[in-house]
């Protein structure tokens, strides 16, 4: 089944309906970009010659934090909400207003807070730093090692920066879908969500993608592949303790972490290695590619696998996904995946 020529999108802003179909003078662009550890944001373009929705969403002193959520999709099929925000921002261009919003994680930087967070993990600060500002939190498909800090202080930082600098001590990865804060671990390629078939004619077949473009480059020859990565620690007494990483066969760097932790055990000392190499480490293949969402509607979000067809030995294969853009204009529905993936040995 081949897309259909009805591209469909929804927005609602602060309880008011807003239809590409019921609405086509008023509706120009709707994009909507998720990505991981940055905010997401969806942007909403209208015609608004006399000014009446600039009006509507706007005061003479700023925006007001109102909610704004997206449906897109084709026919009357828009499938479940594809996001959800705060309006924060608003642009002006001759006769257009768009309206910008960023995912909830924006309610994380509202303030700067002076606080010590006593016998408590990482996992446990990123989730207070959610709980606080009204998100739910979901945490790593599976345990990861954890010691509670004796204390830990968040001297003048937004709950975000707090919540990242956490995360990435733990080796993970933080987004921001509807009213969740998400903490994962980086993905691993696996069975693909779907399969995208490249086409340089005219036909359509499902699930095919025209516009791609992709770069492979050995990472051992940067100082982002490592091998093995090594953590320093301070055992009481002052003795000196070292966690490592797991072993690459590729890669032939050895990174020394100077500074010694004041957790006295190994094994977070490895944990901090390991989470290092895994978040450092500089992909060997990326890959752009635009295409008509598939039908019916299947929606890969961030660390999904996607495998991508008949591009050459390559760079066929299977890719995990890094960002997501949607765009609905007049000129139809578009998707933007930005992939990657690393060396299967590595």
């Amino acid at each position: 089944m081949n897309p259909p020529d009805n591209p469909h999108g929804v927005v609602v802003i602060n309880g008011d309906v807003y239809d590409s179909w019921v609405n086509q003078q008023l509706f120009q662009q709707v994009t909507v970009e998720l990505p991981t550890n940055q905010a997401g944001q969806a942007m909403i373009r209208f015609q608004d010659p006399n000014f009446v929705y600039i009006d509507r969403y706007s005061l003479a002193d700023g925006v007001p934090h109102c909610e704004v959520d997206v449906y897109l999709g084709f026919g009357q099929d828009l499938g479940p909400k594809l996001w959800s925000g705060l309006l924060t921002r608003v642009e002006r261009k001759d006769a257009d207003t768009a309206f910008v919003a960023y995912d909830k994680s924006h309610k994380m930087k509202k303030k700067r807070n002076n606080d010590y967070h006593y016998k408590l993990t990482d996992l446990e600060i990123i989730r207070l730093m959610a709980t606080r500002n009204g998100l739910s939190f979901e945490g790593p498909d599976d345990p990861i090692p954890a010691i509670p800090h004796d204390s830990m202080i968040q001297d003048q930082r937004h709950d975000w920066t707090m919540a990242k600098e956490r995360a990435r001590e733990a080796g993970l990865i933080l987004y921001v879908r509807g009213d969740t804060l998400f903490a994962k671990e980086p993905a691993k390629v696996k069975e693909p969500l779907i399969t995208l078939i490249y086409r340089n004619d005219e036909q359509n077949v499902p699930r095919m993608f025209h516009h791609w473009d992709a770069s492979y480059k050995l990472p051992e020859n940067h100082k982002g592949r490592h091998k093995v990565v090594n953590q320093f620690y301070r055992e009481r007494g002052g003795k000196r303790g070292t966690g490592s990483s797991s072993l690459h066969h590729r890669g032939h760097l050895t990174d020394d972490n100077k500074h010694a932790i004041s957790e006295h055990t190994k094994s977070y000392a490895s944990r901090k290695a390991t989470a290092s190499k895994e978040l450092n480490r500089e992909h060997a293949y990326v890959i752009s590619v635009r295409s008509a969402p598939t039908i019916p509607l299947v929606r890969p979000d961030v660390r999904d696998t996607i495998a991508l067809e008949n591009i050459g030995k390559l760079f066929s294969g299977g890719y995990l996904v890094d960002k997501i853009t949607h765009d609905l204009t007049g000129n139809g529905f578009v998707t933007e995946y930005s992939l990657y993936r690393d060396h299967n040995a590595g």
